[in-house]
Formats: C-alpha cells, structure tokens, sequence
C-alpha cells in the first residue's frame, strides 16, 4: 500500500509541457490573489474613511463643490475607482500613496493610472501633472493649480 501511494506522488518521468504550463498557470494566479488581497487591504485606508468633503471645503472655500467632485471624479476615473470612492480621498493625501495603495508590489506592471491621470488632467483642467511632478505632490496641491488656471 506504501509502495503506491509512493508511485501515486513520485514520477520518475519528465515533467511535460502541459505540467509546466499549468504550474506556473497556478503560480501566476496564487501571486495576482496575494497582491489583490494585499492592495485592498492597503486601499481600505481610503475607504474606511468618513466623507472628506469637509477637509477640501476647508481648504478651498471659494470653490464650488462641482469642481472639486469634477477633480476627484478625474482621479477615480483615471485609476479605476468606482465613483462613489471620490469622497475618500483628503486634499492632504499623496498621489503616489495611492498609487502604492493599489500596486503594493513595484515589479508588477501596472495599468498606467498616474498617466491616465495626468492626461485627463490636462485635457479637463489644462494643467500638466508631468512638469510639476514630485513624488510627494498632494491631491491638494494638484487641484490648487487647476484654480489657477481656472482664474
């Protein structure tokens, strides 16, 4: 009995292609279900949070609430997020926090979210994320140059 259940797990023949396509068929998708559970526990930072209307009022008082839901729908848009998510981001929170959020591991590609941002950016704001990028750039300080060139 001990001599089949050797054989059952012990195979003295190659390993075929089939068996190498499917190992690391199962490998690639064992690594996408890590980082996604990783990345949403990482974004749940921002959803957990409370409405953050209030904080872009403070900081803003002369602009409207359109724009400033018009800027945040610019970013959910550019990154995937459901429009509902808009009111979860803080003026104060960093770009590249976010974009780490959601890619925790930097050997993963990516789905070009900060470009898509910038381009989006530019074409309904006209402001440039490229020229004035800094890694450590807030929400805050992008939407204050979309009032200056709204001005």
């Amino acid at each position: 009995m001990n001599q089949k259940k050797a054989l059952l797990f012990r195979s003295n023949r190659p390993m075929s292609k089939l068996d190498a396509l499917l190992t690391i068929a199962v490998s690639a998708a064992l690594i996408s279900l890590a980082t996604w559970v990783y990345s949403r526990r990482a974004l749940r930072k921002f959803w957990d949070r409370a409405c953050r209307g209030i904080r872009w009022r403070r900081r803003f008082p002369d602009s409207p609430k359109t724009e400033i839901r018009e800027f945040l729908s610019t970013l959910v848009d550019a990154f995937g997020f459901r429009q509902s998510r808009r009111c979860c981001f803080s003026p104060d929170d960093k770009l590249m926090d976010i974009y780490r959020a959601l890619y925790p591991l930097r050997c993963l590609p990516d789905n070009l979210e900060l470009e898509t941002f910038g381009l989006k950016l530019e074409a309904r704001h006209g402001v440039d994320l490229f020229t004035s990028w800094r890694d450590d750039i807030t929400l805050g300080e992008l939407y204050s140059q979309t009032r200056k060139r709204a001005v």
